[in-house]
């Protein structure tokens, strides 16, 4: 599920896109920012199939081994990954069977990575002891399918190149996926696992997204207006874009949606400053925020609603 942090970061990768192409079209800004945030669910289901995919490749080695010239027998394992309870839950899921087909999601155009794949995996000390043992045991099946993902898919770059060559949303929302991962994994009751949802309350973060998106972007100018009045002492030039489009989302989320508390808001954007601006971005955005803040408490332009974000306003008013 995605969080609110990666919801505002979705909507600031589209402001700075939009705010750099010169045809801006804002009827289409809010079709490009939600494709691009159900991409990141596609992704998920991507990342889920592999552990499928890795259990084919398993049948497919296993069936290829000669046997033994002496006994008689085929080499094979003592455990299969398809035995593995989480692997068999999904291989016999058919929700997601159907969404991977209806997004056409696929593996098949790249045999060969998969193929490298497992023969690291085979290789693994984690996979020949998995495969060696006779004894079942649900913590270690979910140990198991936790370290398998954590070395072909979390840590491994020649999957990652795979993964962001199919879709150029999917190398931004690795991170996220992952967390998506771990935590259907540990969603295990009752032999049985939970798929996550894109969103944790769809109609609500599909409404939190648009407002955010489109009143940044209606109110542009104004936001502009109260930045430049806080930073008149900066060369224009020398301010991040990025700055400049995370204040006007945290001042348009003041403005504009009663219901998040301003702090709330201020230490959301400086947190994403962290990680996507310079290293002095946090100090600068938060001085002037906090200097526009006042101002529009001055001025009766913040209104929160709510017990909490009613004493939150009456206090700011009081400070001022």
């Amino acid at each position: 599920m995605l969080s609110r942090r990666y919801l505002r970061i979705r909507v600031m990768q589209t402001l700075y896109a939009w705010y750099q192409t010169e045809n801006k079209n804002t009827f289409q800004v809010e079709q490009v920012l939600f494709k691009g945030t159900d991409r990141i669910y596609d992704l998920y289901l991507q990342l889920l199939s592999f552990f499928m995919e890795m259990s084919e490749q398993e049948e497919i080695y296993y069936a290829a081994v000669q046997a033994s010239a002496v006994t008689g027998k085929k080499k094979t394992a003592v455990r299969h990954l398809k035995d593995n309870i989480f692997i068999a839950w999904l291989l016999q899921s058919n929700p997601l069977k159907d969404m991977i087909a209806k997004k056409k999601l696929t593996w098949q155009t790249d045999t060969e990575v998969l193929q490298k794949a497992f023969f690291r995996l085979r290789q693994s000390a984690i996979y020949k002891t998995y495969s060696s043992s006779a004894h079942i045991d649900t913590a270690m099946d979910l140990q198991f399918v936790r370290d398998l993902y954590k070395m072909l898919l979390q840590k491994d770059e020649l999957v990652s190149h795979i993964l962001e060559e199919k879709n150029i949303y999917w190398s931004e929302g690795l991170i996220v996926v992952h967390d998506m991962i771990f935590k259907t994994i540990e969603s295990h009751q009752n032999n049985r696992f939970t798929l996550l949802p894109l969103y944790r309350d769809e109609d609500d973060d599909v409404e939190f997204m648009k407002q955010l998106i489109n009143n940044t972007i209606r109110d542009n100018d104004y936001l502009e207006q109260l930045i430049s009045g806080k930073t008149q002492n900066w060369d224009a030039d020398r301010i991040a874009l990025v700055d400049i489009i995370l204040m006007k989302m945290a001042l348009c989320e003041i403005i504009n949606l009663s219901s998040i508390p301003v702090k709330v808001s201020i230490n959301e954007y400086i947190d994403i400053s962290k990680d996507y601006s310079t290293h002095n971005s946090k100090g600068f955005i938060n001085g002037v925020i906090d200097k526009i803040v006042i101002e529009l408490r001055t001025d009766g332009k913040i209104n929160k609603t709510g017990r909490g974000l009613l004493q939150e306003t009456a206090r700011g008013k009081e400070k001022n």
